[in-house]
This record gives C-alpha cells, sequence and structure tokens, in this order.
C-alpha cells in the first residue's frame, strides 16, 4: 500500500468512526423514550464513547503535543559531555507541513543543543520537499546532520538529499565527520539506508582514529549488530515510530517494523557492548494517530 493509499484508507476509517458515533448518540436520544431494555443501550453507549473519545484525542489532539525528553547517555569517564537532539520521521507532506517544522525547531534551538541529528524519513512524498525551508534556522554548536530513510528512498534519495543540504543540514550518506569537543575527537557517520540503500560500513568509518569514540546515526535500528561488531559506541536511530499507537502495560499496539522485534521498540538500549537510542520521531506514517507516544524530540546528554 502505497502512502497515499495508506493515509485515504486510515483517514476514511477514522472519518467514519468520529461521524457514525455521534450520529448513533442522536438516534438513540430520539428513541430513549420508547426503549425498554435501557441497560443494554447505556453499555453500549458507555463502549461507543470510550472509542470515540480514543480515536478524536489520538488522531487530533496527541500528535500536535511536541515533547522533550532527555535521556542520559554514558559512553566514558572523562567527564566532558555532548548534547544531541535527534529528530527523526517528519514524514513531511501528508500529516506534517512546514508550520510543524519551524515549531520543531523553534523548541529545539531553545535547548541549545551541540549537535542536532535528523534521522531519516524526512519526506513521505515530493510535496514535503518545500516543508524542509526551516531546517535552515535550526542552531547547534557542532551543526545539523541527516541520514535518509525508506520512505525518503521512495520519495527520490537524490532530491530529498538537495533539498535538505539546500537548508544547512548535512546529509551524511556512508561517510563521517569528526566532532571536536575540547580537544577529544567524536567521530558522527551517517549510514545510508539498510532497506533501499547502500550501507557501506567501510567507507562510514573509514576515517576512525584509534581511541575515538564512534556515533553511527541510521535510519534503521536493525543496524545494531553490525554495529556491536563495529565496535560503535552508541548507534542513533528512528523509523518505529515507538509504534505511534501505544497501550499502559501492553506497549506498541502495531508491528515493530525491525528484525529486532518489540524488545527494541523505543527509548535507550544495551546491544552487547553497543548503546542503541531509537527516538519516537516528530511524525506519522500510516495512521495519523499517535496514543500514548507523543512526538518527540529527544536530547541525548553523552558522557564521555
Amino acid at each position: 500500500m502505497d502512502v497515499l493509499a495508506a493515509t485515504l484508507f486510515y483517514d476514511s476509517i477514522i472519518a467514519l468512526i468520529v461521524a457514525v458515533i455521534p450520529l448513533f448518540f442522536v438516534e438513540l436520544w430520539r428513541r430513549w423514550p420508547k426503549i425498554k431494555r435501557r441497560r443494554e443501550y447505556e453499555i453500549v453507549s458507555v463502549l461507543l464513547a470510550i472509542v470515540w473519545l480514543v480515536i478524536f484525542y489520538g488522531s487530533f489532539i496527541a500528535p500536535k503535543i511536541l515533547t522533550v525528553r532527555e535521556y542520559p547517555v554514558s559512553l566514558g569517564r572523562t567527564g566532558k559531555h555532548l548534547r544531541i537532539a535527534v529528530l527523526a520521521d517528519f514524514h513531511l507532506g501528508v500529516y506534517r507541513h512546514a508550520e510543524w517544522v519551524a515549531r520543531v525547531v523553534k523548541k529545539v534551538n531553545a535547548l541549545h543543543p551541540d549537535a542536532v541529528i535528523i534521522a531519516g524519513d524526512s519526506a513521505s512524498n515530493p510535496a514535503g520537499l518545500a516543508d524542509f525551508a526551516p531546517l535552515r534556522d535550526l542552531e547547534s554548536r557542532f551543526g545539523s546532520y541527516a541520514v535518509l530513510g525508506n520512505h525518503d528512498y521512495h520519495v527520490g534519495a537524490v532530491g530529498v538529499r538537495k533539498a535538505i543540504e539546500s537548508y544547512n543540514v548535512e546529509v551524511l550518506t556512508n561517510e563521517s565527520v569528526p566532532i571536536a569537543l575540547d580537544g577529544q575527537i567524536i567521530r558522527l557517520a551517517g549510514l545510508d539506508d539498510i532497506i533501499f540503500g547502500s550501507p557501506d560500513w567501510p567507507a562510514a568509518l573509514a576515517a576512525r582514529q584509534p581511541g575515538e569514540k564512534v556515533i553511527v546515526a541510521v535510519h534503521n535500528p536493525d543496524a545494531a549488530p553490525r554495529a556491536e561488531a563495529e565496535k560503535v559506541d552508541l548507534v542513533i536511530a528512528g523509523h518505529t515510530h515507538c509504534g505511534q499507537v501505544r497501550l499502559p502495560f501492553i506497549g506498541p499496539v502495531p508491528r515493530i517494523p525491525t528484525d529486532l522485534g518489540r524488545r527494541y521498540d523505543c527509548g535507550l538500549f544495551d546491544f552487547g557492548k553497543t548503546r542503541l537510542f531509537i527516538t519516537p520521531g516528530v511524525g506519522e506514517s500510516g495512521a495519523r494517530a499517535r496514543l500514548f507516544d507523543p512526538p518527540e524530540i529527544s536530547i541525548l546528554e553523552i558522557s564521555l
């Protein structure tokens, strides 16, 4: 199912539920004086009201609640710290547009990160490329970087890369940049999308020098096993949306779209000797809904 078809499908279901349930209550109110077995109708009414509230909240309120969460990440004991803002999964051109990017950028800048990483799936259709413009206002000490995701390839990897880089965000594709932090070099590498791209680990890590801490940004967290083998210190990923719809004590309702499975759905994990971080992202694909999983700007407080 392509992006447009999926959007129409889920939006049709949501519209049907949001419209039909109130009509049920209108008709029930009209017939109420003539109904004898009211207990059954009362139970059904309560259940339908809960369904309506959950669908409406998850589709039209929760996705607008932009949150910030900080994660302490220990990679060493030198006493030096690196503050990275992680964004992912804007999916621009469908439910999200330039005004949302501007809101995210404004909030990121207020958090004063040392660097910003955009972990893929920035666009969901060609129209979304024009919505990148507010990215040019991102402010950080060491710059802003991005990698490509599977949706970016559906849109057109070359076009997405050119559009992002035109707004002062460097796209890292199997390459790395050094971050000089108070005399210590941290190697930030970006890997191509592992589904539709051509990930090249040797090229991405070619500039690594002995003793450097290595952070790899990649869209899909399925890169973690290879990252561990390559002795990468930290992997930063998106892609899962943390399920987008989650339930207390149960976790993500949809299947997590990785080979790592539900165990690695969201947040910070130890993957052998490699740390793995998966951000919830700031946009939606498929259904417009988010439930118990608001859009998030993730701040990694990395101790080195």
